[in-house]
C-alpha cells in the first residue's frame, strides 16, 4: 500500500509539471545531439549553443525563484530588482533562433546540423515563453489594474530589439555592466534616428510580431 501511495504521488507530480519535465528532456536531447556532433566532427563548433541556452535559462530561473519565494518579493526593491534582471536576460531566449544563420558551416550533414541548432532554439524559445507567462502572472498580481497585454506586448518588442542588438551590434546582457555607455549610446542612435536605422526597426517589429503571434499558441500550456 505504501508503494502504491508513493507511485500515486509521483504520477501526480509528473502530471502537474509535465510541460517542465518534457522541456528538461528536450534539453537533454539537444545536449545529446551536440555531444554526438562533437564526437563525429572532432570540433567544438556548436558548443556556444550551450552558453546561449544557459543565458536563455537565466530568466526562467529568475521567475521560478520569484514564484517559490513570495515573501521575499513582497519587498518592492527585491521585486523590481528581479524584474529588471529578468528584463535584461529575456532577449537571450529568442536570440538562439538567429544561430540558424550558421547552418552552412559544415562538419556534419546539413540535416543533422539543422536538428542541433533548431532543437536548442526551440528549447530557448520555450524557456522564454514559460518565463514570460510566469512574469505576466507575477506582474498582474502586483499591478491588478493593468491589463496583461500591456505588459506582454512591450516585452515581445523589447525582445526583438534585444535580439537585434545582440546579433548585429554584437552586445550581450553583460555589456550593460561592462560597457553601458557605449551600449546606451548605440540604443539612443537607433531611437533618435529611425530612418538611418530602419533595418533595426524592421527587424524589431518583425521579431516582436512573430513572438506575439507565437505566444498565444503556448500560453495556455505554460506552467
Amino acid at each position: 500500500m505504501r508503494l502504491k501511495g508513493i507511485f500515486r504521488l509521483i504520477r501526480q507530480r509528473v502530471a502537474k509539471n509535465q510541460q517542465r519535465y518534457t522541456l528538461y528532456f528536450s534539453i537533454l536531447f539537444s545536449l545529446a545531439l551536440l555531444c554526438y556532433r562533437i564526437y563525429h566532427s572532432g570540433t567544438y563548433l556548436r558548443v556556444s549553443l550551450v552558453w546561449n541556452l544557459f543565458l536563455a535559462y537565466v530568466p526562467f530561473a529568475i521567475t521560478r525563484w520569484m514564484e517559490k519565494h513570495p515573501a521575499e518579493i513582497n519587498n518592492r526593491l527585491t521585486w523590481y530588482g528581479c524584474f529588471v534582471a529578468w528584463l535584461l536576460f529575456i532577449p537571450n531566449a529568442p536570440y538562439i533562433l538567429t544561430d540558424l544563420f550558421h547552418l552552412f558551416d559544415g562538419g556534419v550533414p546539413l540535416w543533422f546540423d539543422l536538428f542541433v541548432i533548431f532543437s536548442f532554439a526551440w528549447n530557448g524559445m520555450m524557456l522564454g515563453y514559460m518565463s514570460i507567462r510566469s512574469m505576466e502572472h507575477l506582474w498582474s498580481a502586483r499591478h491588478t489594474r493593468w491589463p496583461a497585454w500591456l505588459f506582454t506586448f512591450p516585452v515581445m518588442f523589447l525582445c526583438g530589439m534585444g535580439v537585434y542588438i545582440g546579433r548585429y551590434l554584437r552586445y550581450n546582457s553583460w555589456d550593460l555592466v561592462k560597457d553601458p555607455l557605449t551600449l546606451l549610446g548605440d540604443m539612443r542612435d537607433i531611437v533618435l534616428h529611425p530612418v538611418e536605422n530602419r533595418s533595426a526597426w524592421a527587424f524589431t517589429i518583425c521579431m516582436g510580431v512573430f513572438l506575439s503571434l507565437m505566444y498565444p499558441l503556448v500560453k495556455k500550456q505554460s506552467i
